[in-house]
């Protein structure tokens, strides 16, 4: 135990692998967050009928129903402000993806790449593909089943995407103990270093 205590030691005195705590991810998730919901505004505004077509379907009728009492109330507004809402909703849900995409093929989000850092192995050393992959996956694969769950129409997936994203939310938080590595990080054997 103390020699796992000692490599862990040295591979965190090494500059060219300083494990990366809570600050400076919280730091690269904002970013990331500021971008995705500026590029998604984008996108739902230009191409939100056909997102909300694709993605609540199913609810577009039950929303109809209940625009048309409302609206009665509050007027037309209200439904053409919904109507947006969900519009912009599905464009950054949709842009939301890019995320998945960077993090498994780069090891880095335009919020880590701003901040330099970047997801490797344990040591220090670039990942693999696999294991970058796999630990995108896992961070985002509740948003990925909840589109899926959105477009199928399945609430059983909408259900797994709950039950992993709790699992991978609480999952974070150990980020704070010694090694700094979330869930996620610990499954993919990877950490967030320094770049």
């Amino acid at each position: 135990m103390n020699d796992s205590n000692e490599q862990l030691s040295e591979d965190q005195n090494n500059p060219e692998n300083e494990r990366i705590g809570f600050g400076r991810r919280l730091g690269a998730y904002m970013l990331d967050t500021l971008v995705i919901m500026i590029l998604g505004s984008i996108v739902g505004v230009l191409f939100g009928d056909s997102l909300v077509s694709l993605f609540f379907g199913d609810q577009i009728a039950e929303m109809e129903q209940v625009s048309e009492q409302l609206s009665g109330q509050l007027g037309d507004k209200f439904s053409v402000m919904i109507e947006k809402t969900m519009e912009i909703s599905a464009g950054i849900s949709v842009t939301g993806l890019i995320l998945f995409f960077m993090e498994g093929a780069f090891g880095q989000s335009f919020g880590k790449m701003l901040l330099k850092i970047i997801n490797t192995n344990v040591d220090g050393t670039p990942a693999s593909a696999g294991k970058l992959w796999l630990r995108s996956f896992l961070k985002y694969g509740s948003s990925i089943l909840s589109l899926i769950g959105g477009v199928t129409a399945l609430a059983f997936i909408g259900t797994i995407a709950s039950i992993m994203g709790f699992i991978i939310f609480i999952g974070f938080f150990f980020v704070f103990a010694d090694k700094k590595q979330t869930l996620h990080d610990i499954i993919a054997k990877t950490v967030v270093s320094r770049k």
